[in-house]
């Protein structure tokens, strides 16, 4: 089988709202709403809103200076949140024949801190999701709610809570996102985690991207997740390899984000990291993080940018997109509706 054939249909397991969101849906959601964007032009708003080679940040800054004060902004309240899921499913499919797409974000993130009604928030991103399912019956999609690290406890509660609730409608798991405030730790969620899954939902963490590998090594002893949330770092603890090996919880690596945010030095450093977990028999995927907000950052290029530097082989390549496939939370199968009815 040609690799090409075998990038024909691919599977994104970690993308957030907020950063797959294009800036042309961007552009058209802040001037329906009549919103002061931080540029007048469209192609310089692109400009301050999608990292490149020639453009990066650290993780910290680009959180706390574009993602969350202008695009979580722009992307919140019903209308808004509907039409950016929507245009997400639906362009990720025409345009990388993605089959099956998870798409994570935090409810309280979308709701106007408070103005907009959280279930409002939340049936918005479904319906969104619903009209994409409608369109393209070959699109597998679920939703993922994210925990947020520098929630209170409460908060964080709510959203599990939220996340049970409308289960029966596409909400399949839950994640821990952001970055690290003091105090923060994985055992104190060890009892909502397991509320959660009794409940049918399976458990991601973002772990191991910036920080060290004390954080996953916390994260899976704590809560044991399916999966982990870039995990990069781990590949420089041979125990905890063999340890993540033996849990059979699968990576979900996204090469050109880790890049862009500094998270990963170079090409040279990725390449090692990559064949490194491969090698030691960790499983993981590619995917995008910010499929939008990264310059030629969609998921077919992911692969081909891999494929291109010979970081990894074609029947790595070829393992890698089965694995991915594998680790889904979306219960469905192939041959039945692709609606949660």
């Amino acid at each position: 089988m040609e690799i090409q054939d075998s990038l024909k249909h691919l599977p994104e397991l970690h993308a957030h709202i907020s950063s797959s969101i294009a800036p042309h849906v961007y552009w058209h959601i802040a001037n329906s709403e009549g919103y002061k964007l931080p540029k007048r032009d469209y192609h310089e708003f692109v400009k301050h809103v999608v990292l490149s080679p020639n453009r990066k940040m650290s993780l910290k800054e680009y959180l706390d200076t574009i993602y969350h004060p202008i695009l979580n902004k722009l992307s919140a309240g019903a209308l808004a949140l509907e039409k950016g899921v929507y245009e997400t499913f639906g362009g990720a499919y025409r345009s990388n024949n993605i089959t099956l797409y998870e798409l994570r974000g935090n409810p309280m993130k979308h709701n106007r801190e408070g103005q907009v009604d959280l279930d409002h928030a939340i049936m918005a991103m479904i319906r969104g999701m619903e009209r994409a399912l409608l369109e393209y019956p070959k699109l597998r999609a679920g939703l993922i709610f994210c925990l947020d690290r520098q929630f209170t406890f409460e908060q964080n509660q709510i959203i599990v809570e939220k996340a049970i609730k409308y289960k029966r409608r596409g909400v399949i798991g839950i994640d821990f996102s952001n970055y690290n405030k003091q105090g923060f730790h994985f055992k104190d969620y060890t009892n909502l985690v397991a509320k959660a899954r009794e409940n049918g939902l399976k458990v991601t963490a973002h772990s191991g991207e910036t920080d060290d590998t004390n954080d996953i090594w916390e994260c899976i002893e704590s809560i044991n997740p399916d999966r982990i949330g870039h995990g990069v770092k781990a590949a420089y603890d041979k125990k905890l390899m063999k340890e993540l090996a033996a849990r059979k919880i699968t990576l979900e690596v996204c090469p050109l984000s880790n890049l862009m945010t500094k998270a990963v030095k170079d090409d040279a450093e990725m390449e090692r990291i990559l064949k490194t977990f491969y090698d030691e028999g960790v499983q993981f995927s590619l995917n995008t993080d910010w499929p939008e907000t990264i310059e030629n950052g969609h998921l077919r290029d992911q692969y081909q940018y891999v494929l291109e530097k010979k970081m990894l082989s074609e029947d790595q390549i070829r393992q890698i997109v089965q694995w991915g496939f594998n680790a889904t939370f979306i219960p469905m199968k192939e041959k039945e509706s692709n609606l949660y009815l």
